[in-house]
């Protein structure tokens, strides 16, 4: 019992807590079929910013906020 315990302290502790903008953020992401993940913000391949929650549109940007993401959709025609 007390490993079960354990476990879902464990488990809980490492589930990302997203504010709900954040989770709103995740889900469009993924219906535009973007990698959603924790990392240093890309633009172009190469670092720009701190490490945050946020979405890979493709392999050289991680952009951090929705607004962001949504000017580069517009500006790259994604």
């Amino acid at each position: 019992m007390k490993y079960i315990l354990l476990c879902l302290v464990l488990l809980t502790a490492c589930t990302e807590q997203l504010t709900a903008e954040q989770q709103t953020y995740k889900e469009y992401c993924f219906s535009h079929s973007g990698g959603w993940m924790k990392m240093s913000e890309l633009h172009d391949g190469k670092p720009t910013g701190n490490t945050c929650y946020g979405c890979m549109p493709d392999n050289k940007n991680h952009i951090c906020t929705l607004e962001e993401y949504k000017t580069w959709e517009i500006q790259f025609g994604k």
